[in-house]
């Protein structure tokens, strides 16, 4: 079974289809532009260095042709960096293996000129996580010290891997404003890399007419990358447990605020760190409270509480329920996300039926924060429904010490601040159906707006914020300030 890869061969198909999403988004967008040129198939290359040669003698990536260089440089060392790599001057690892551990977090990357993604039916909701992960910085650069550095040819090993590399060779560097680029942009293309990829994987097949979730997707994406990076390091090293001394589902006291003794699980923690974890993920930690009765806890000679049990759970994206009458903003769904749960009739170790009480908080979190807003809830009568309210999300994101757990660890992390760089955004009322769209920041205050081809430039960042009639927020990047 194979993905659709229609690419219809008629010109005046992408003006049609450029002309009516226009019409659609004028209300909310300047500056669409259309695709003009049928994309051409390119042949796999035969390694990651191969994709910085020289192509008809001349330096940078095949798809490049030189555009005004304006604006001043992010970041110094990145600049020499990424100039180096095009003159053939990059850094090599000895491995692989070598290029992840040597990998170090930067949050400063060059701007990429900006090229729409072709839908070859109903692939919308691949093409917006393409783009959001393009525009992530952390992960961008990732991908371009593996490229730049790695030289050996490609391998069955890690196929998502290799995939997104080629896909971020598509874009060229171009720090060109956005207000001058808009008729000078390269011709969109489809991500065939990424398909075939996912052929290979055998696990996410796609048929025309039948619509796909971005966020199941996007984690499909980024926890096969993680598994891939995860197996080349852990067959050189031991795996990394969170605690120190700890092994796998082992638990131990630990004394916390005002000398509370708190009995300490790792629940599926233990694992090897790689850059993936090291962008995108954090840590919680779940609490169960759980009482004795008067009488089974006098007659064990036991007080009324044994001491709280919590697991720490690691999390790549935090899923927050927005459907509660309680919800109107992100700082109301993280009240919700971290308020005690009652457990009703839960079974204690003496036997006896009492009425504990979870909770969820934060630990540690992520230098890229990815909140998944549940839109889709089921409901008994009406099966599943998408919750189509408007839900306010700040461009700055404060995280209150509320939601964070009393321990060491989170003490380092409360009050963190972060700013938004994306959306994605979900059309339509059906779980089952609908459109893609979202809204990025390629740099400073310059956000795009991604329709499949078409590419719109927001006036500013409050476009982004501002409530739409026909879409609703869905998946939000957040980037800490640092």
């Amino acid at each position: 079974m194979k993905l659709p890869l229609l690419i219809p061969p008629d010109h005046d198909f992408w003006k049609r289809i450029h002309d009516a999403r226009q019409n659609r988004d004028s209300a909310d967008v300047t500056g669409n532009v259309p695709a003009t040129t049928e994309p051409t198939p390119k042949p796999k290359p035969s390694s990651w260095a191969a994709l910085l040669k020289p192509v008809n003698g001349t330096g940078g990536s095949p798809a490049s042709k030189s555009g005004p260089m304006s604006g001043s440089r992010t970041n110094g060392h990145f600049d020499t960096f990424y100039d180096n790599c095009s003159a053939g001057k990059q850094p090599t690892f000895k491995s692989l293996e070598d290029a992840l551990e040597s990998w170090q977090l930067n949050f400063s990357a060059p701007p990429v000129q900006p090229r729409g993604l072709v839908n070859t039916g109903n692939m919308c909701f691949m093409n917006v996580v393409l783009q959001a992960l393009l525009y992530c910085a952390p992960f961008y650069n990732l991908l371009w010290s593996v490229k730049a550095g790695v030289a050996f040819s490609f391998k069955a090993t890690t196929p998502l891997l290799e995939a997104l590399i080629q896909y971020v060779h598509e874009f060229k560097h171009d720090r060109t404003p956005l207000a001058h680029m808009l008729t000078d942009l390269v011709e969109p293309f489809v991500p065939e890399n990424v398909y075939e990829a996912l052929r290979k994987k055998n696990v996410f097949q796609t048929l025309r007419g039948q619509q796909e979730d971005a966020q199941e997707f996007m984690s499909y994406l980024v926890d096969g990358i993680n598994e891939e990076m995860s197996t080349i390091l852990s067959a050189h090293q031991p795996s990394t447990i969170v605690s120190p001394g700890a092994s796998d589902n082992s638990s131990w006291l630990e004394v916390g605020q005002h000398n509370k003794v708190m009995s300490i699980r790792d629940s599926g923690v233990a694992a090897t760190r790689t850059p993936i974890t090291r962008i995108f993920g954090g840590l919680l930690q779940s609490t169960l409270d759980v009482p004795y009765t008067t009488s089974g806890g006098s007659a064990f000679g036991l007080k009324g509480k044994a001491p709280p049990s919590s697991n720490r759970e690691a999390f790549q994206w935090l899923a927050l329920d927005v459907s509660s009458n309680n919800v109107e903003t992100i700082e109301d769904a993280f009240d919700e996300f971290v308020a005690p749960e009652t457990i009703e009739g839960y079974m204690n170790v003496l036997g006896e039926s009492v009425t504990a009480t979870k909770q969820i908080l934060l630990e540690r979190v992520p230098p890229v924060l990815v909140l998944h807003l549940k839109r889709f809830v089921f409901c008994p009568n009406e099966g599943v429904q998408k919750v189509h309210k408007f839900i306010e999300y700040p461009a700055t994101l404060s995280l209150s010490a509320k939601w964070f757990a009393k321990t060491a660890e989170a003490a380092r992390h409360r009050n963190s601040k972060y700013r938004l760089s994306g959306v994605i955004y979900h059309h339509g009322s059906q779980a089952s159906g609908g459109h893609y769209t979202c809204d990025l920041l390629r740099s400073a205050n310059e956000w795009l707006r991604f329709d499949d081809v078409d590419i719109g430039r927001l006036n500013s960042i409050d476009d982004a914020l501002a409530e739409k009639k026909d879409r609703t927020a869905y998946i939000l990047f957040y980037t800490i300030c640092h």
